[in-house]
Parts: structure tokens; C-alpha cells; sequence
């Protein structure tokens, strides 16, 4: 009969075996999770037409520039070279963002791993799910390359400063830099790390050492193409994005704030993000050191403090505090792994649960926005998402049409700021180069007629219209009485309706409206 000894061992080993396959169990369903969400990301990517800021940067790179008004040039560079790698098409602008996703994600499994070995797999998992992160790798937007600047940062400086491996201070530099060239918002690190070293006594010495300062200086050095470009456009670009943001009408948006985080985190990431700043014991519960903690406090309140605070006087946009969540990822999927490793699988269980119902949720969206079925959800959701092959085709046909009456090539006008103008530029192209249409015709601003166009009014500043038959195309039949057209302008036609109609299935969703006019002779004094 066996001892008391033997009986326990045995006991443990059937415990620990058990755990294994629980724990493998559960290694194999995290793995089928990310393969789900790429899966689902990729259907996009290859089935949905782009969205109007994805052809704005489009144009961006048909206009490579070390700046840009409204952002600096990284994403121009991206689409560019990819593009010529794969073509004109919703694949070829799209796939970075993708490509930028797997390196954040390494970087921040790398940085998890780093402060608790083995808990990394469940970081990946929830850069995965995360609607935000979700979102951000399926289209291409200057996000994507702040994202994975912004992570990589994350990782170097908490070498460099809790590490104290000070070759990583010349690393963050280069990402940091980089991450200027991407999106401005990259020196709310910068501003994190000031706090951080000013605040915590023990890493005060760092303002006495060297690497600190370089790390700076790299930074600049790679920003000084977009500070070039800003010195010879009248400082546009630094205007645009900070006393514009600023001098904007009082729009108290805090409630909005609130459920962004709701909805980025989900409720259990903000239990997470509770727990992570709950007053002592929980740093030996979940076995993580004074500083390391302090890393992750304070790179995740920094800038979702200063975007909270923006939020109690201006309007807040979807995409500015995703960033700033990167840090708060490795504290929750520390908090996994130790629930783990008490033999509960409370916490793994509930994330599991949320991935399965933000994943169904997701493949829901992009089936009704790829197809535009059932029809009711498609209109009732998602009629922003049009079929830009389409209307492209009919105004492509309608500037064709009014070439051959005329004899004279007309110059397209949308009366909006960009939406219109960066859709029918991108799908001219992609319809031209598969053979659909003879001719891609030429897109000008609003500005011409006093509006804004943000990017346009510098493309086609120094076009000349005048004489000329212009094809106006907007989505408010009200656009087309501006005062300048009037001035301008001698009307030839009167405002005509064409219908946008949904992805696959052809229903009608939205009406446009066009008109032709003709610009009037120049005038001389």
C-alpha cells in the first residue's frame, strides 16, 4: 500500500500534469485567436474599398514631401514603397499597417517578457482583440507608424531607464525621432520621461549623463526634414496642429473620453488599468518590482491625463489616446499570467470570453461593410463605407460625356475639404490602370472658389482655371451656392444627382450631386 509521501507526489504529479493540458489547452486557443483576428484583418484589407482619409494619404504619396500640413511624412513614404510593390490597389496602400502591427506587437511582447518572463503570449493576444489596436492594423493612417514607433520607444527606454543599460537611450532616440516623422503626438514620451526622471528621485543622475541629451538630439536630427519644411510653408504644419487645436470652439468632450476607454480597453482592461494604480500590495501579489511599475504608471498616465484634461474644453478624436494605452498592455497581461500560475483560470477565462465576443463582433462589421448585407444593418451602421469603384466610374463617365459635347477636357472640383476629391483621385487611377476608363481627369481643390482643402491648395496652388470647364461634385446640394462660385464661375448646367450605391450588392445609399460651370475669363485691371 502506498505511503502518505508517495500518495501526495502522486497527487502533485497528476496536479501538474493536469495543468500542462490546461495550460496547453489554453496556449492552443490563444493561438487560434490571433490567427482568427489576422485572418479577419486580411478580409479586409483585400475586400473593402479604401476609406477617404486612407486615399488622402494616397495622395500624400503621389506627392512625396518632407511635410505636410496636417502631418508629418512617414506615411506618405510607407504607402510609396509599398505600392510600387504591389500596385495600385487597396492591398498595396494597406498592407503596412499590418507589417507595422507585427512589430508592435514584438516589441511589446519583448518589453513584457522583459518584466515578467513567459507573460508575453498574452500581450499578443490582447494586441489582438483590443478594438483599437484591431482597427489600427487593417487601415493606413499616420497611427500605424506612431504605434510601432511608439512601442518600440517604450521598449528602449524602459532599458535604458529601469535597466540602466544606457546604450538604449541612443535607440530610443532613433524611434522617437522616427515617430516624429510619423505623427507629432511621439513627444508625449518625451514628456513622459522628463516626469519620470524628475519625479523618482533615484533617476535624477540621469539629467548629469550624456545619453540622455543625445537621445534628444537624435530625435531632432531625424524631425529636421518636417521643421525644413514648415520654415519654407510659413510654419503651417506647426499651426495647424497646436494653435488651431487649441483657439477651437469650446466643445466640453470628456464624456467622450470616458467611453473611448470603455470601449478600447473593454471592462476588463479597465479593471486592469484600476488595478495598476491601487495603493501598495498588489506589486508583490502580481511579483513586480517598485520601478517597473512606475514605468508602466507613468508612461500610461502621461498622455491619457493631458488628452483627459484637452477633452474638459475641446473635442477629442477616436485615435489620439490609443497610443498611450501600449503601456498598460504588459501590466495586464502580467495580471493573466499570474492568475495563471495560482491555478485559476478565472481572469484567462473572462479575456477568452471577451475575445470571442469582440471577434465575432468584428467579423460581423466587415462582412456588412464588404458586402452590404442584410441590407438593413448596412444602412442602418455603415453607409459612410460606399462603393468609391462605382461613383467613380459614373463621374468618370459624366467628365467623358461633357468632353466630347464641349471638345475641352474638364478639371473635377469637389466642393468638400478632401473626402471626395482623394476618393475619385485614388480609384481613377486604380480603374485607369486596370483598362475601365480612358482618362484620369484632374482634381483641384476648393480653395479655388475660398474653401478649405487642406493638402489641395498646395498640389494644384498654381493651376490656372480660368476658361476652363469645371465638373463641381459635392454631397450638400448647398455647396454649389457659395458666393465665390457665383463670382467665379458661369453656370451651364443645373445641379444633377447620381446615387453612391452599397459594396457588392448595388443598393442605392446616399445621393452626390454635380454641376458643370465655367470658370470666367481672367480679368485683367
Amino acid at each position: 500500500m502506498p505511503s502518505l509521501i508517495e500518495r501526495q507526489a502522486f497527487s502533485d504529479f497528476e496536479q501538474s500534469h493536469s495543468n500542462q493540458k490546461i495550460y496547453a489547452m489554453k496556449t492552443t486557443l490563444i493561438f487560434f485567436i490571433v490567427v482568427i483576428s489576422l485572418g479577419l484583418r486580411l478580409a479586409f484589407i483585400f475586400h473593402s474599398d479604401l476609406l477617404v482619409e486612407e486615399a488622402y494619404y494616397w495622395n500624400y504619396a503621389n506627392h512625396l514631401d518632407m511635410g505636410y500640413l496636417d502631418h508629418p511624412p512617414m506615411v506618405a513614404l510607407l504607402i510609396k514603397i509599398t505600392t510600387l510593390l504591389f500596385g495600385i490597389n487597396e492591398f498595396g496602400v494597406r498592407i503596412s499597417t499590418l507589417l507595422c502591427w507585427f512589430v508592435t506587437t514584438w516589441f511589446i511582447c519583448k518589453l513584457t517578457n522583459l518584466i515578467s518572463k513567459g507573460s508575453g503570449i498574452y500581450a499578443i493576444m490582447l494586441l489582438s482583440i483590443f478594438p483599437f489596436f484591431f482597427l489600427q492594423s487593417m487601415i493606413i493612417t499616420p497611427d500605424q507608424p506612431l504605434i510601432l514607433c511608439w512601442s518600440a520607444a517604450l521598449y528602449c527606454l524602459f532599458r535604458a531607464l529601469v535597466k540602466q543599460e544606457s546604450r538604449y537611450w541612443y535607440a530610443a532616440g532613433i524611434w522617437i525621432g522616427l515617430g516624429l516623422l510619423s505623427k507629432y503626438t511621439v513627444v508625449l514620451l518625451g514628456f513622459a520621461t522628463l516626469i519620470y526622471v524628475i519625479f523618482i528621485p533615484e533617476y535624477r543622475v540621469c539629467l548629469k549623463r550624456k545619453e540622455p541629451y543625445f537621445c534628444a538630439l537624435i530625435a531632432i536630427f531625424f524631425f529636421t526634414p518636417v521643421i525644413y519644411w514648415n520654415a519654407t510653408h510659413a510654419w503651417a504644419s506647426f499651426a495647424f496642429q497646436s494653435t488651431r487645436r487649441f483657439n477651437a470652439t469650446d466643445d466640453f468632450s470628456f464624456y467622450q473620453y470616458l467611453g473611448l476607454l470603455v470601449l478600447f480597453l473593454t471592462p476588463l482592461g479597465l479593471f486592469s488599468l484600476w488595478t495598476l494604480y491601487r495603493p501598495p500590495n498588489l506589486v508583490q501579489i502580481l511579483n513586480v518590482e517598485y520601478y517597473k511599475k512606475r514605468f508602466l504608471q507613468l508612461y500610461t498616465m502621461v498622455p491619457l491625463v493631458i488628452f483627459g484634461l484637452f477633452s474638459l474644453r475641446h473635442q477629442i478624436k477616436f485615435n489620439w489616446i490609443g497610443p498611450g494605452l501600449l503601456a498598460i498592455i504588459p501590466w495586464i497581461a502580467i495580471d493573466i499570467a499570474d492568475n495563471c500560475q495560482k491555478r485559476t483560470q478565472t481572469l484567462l477565462n473572462g479575456w477568452i470570453i471577451t475575445a470571442i465576443l469582440l471577434l465575432s463582433g468584428y467579423s460581423s462589421l466587415i462582412f456588412i461593410g464588404a458586402t452590404g448585407t442584410p441590407a438593413w444593418a448596412y444602412q442602418a451602421f455603415l453607409t459612410k463605407y460606399i462603393d468609391w469603384n462605382n461613383l467613380t466610374l459614373q463621374i468618370n463617365q459624366i467628365a467623358h460625356d461633357l468632353e466630347q459635347e464641349t471638345h475641352h477636357s474638364p478639371t473635377i472640383i469637389p466642393l468638400d475639404s478632401y473626402n471626395i476629391g482623394s476618393e475619385l483621385s485614388f480609384y481613377q487611377e486604380k480603374q485607369w490602370k486596370n483598362g475601365n476608363i480612358e482618362k484620369i481627369y484632374p482634381i483641384i481643390g476648393s480653395h479655388v472658389f475660398g474653401r478649405q482643402s487642406l493638402m489641395y491648395q498646395y498640389w494644384s496652388n498654381n493651376v490656372q482655371l480660368f476658361g476652363k470647364m469645371l465638373l463641381l461634385v459635392s454631397k450638400e446640394p448647398s455647396a454649389f451656392f457659395y458666393n465665390d462660385i457665383n463670382k467665379l464661375a458661369i453656370k451651364k448646367s443645373s445641379i444633377h444627382e447620381i446615387w453612391s450605391k452599397s459594396p457588392k450588392k448595388g443598393n442605392l445609399v446616399t445621393p452626390y450631386y454635380y454641376q458643370i460651370v465655367e470658370m470666367k475669363p481672367k480679368t485683367h485691371p
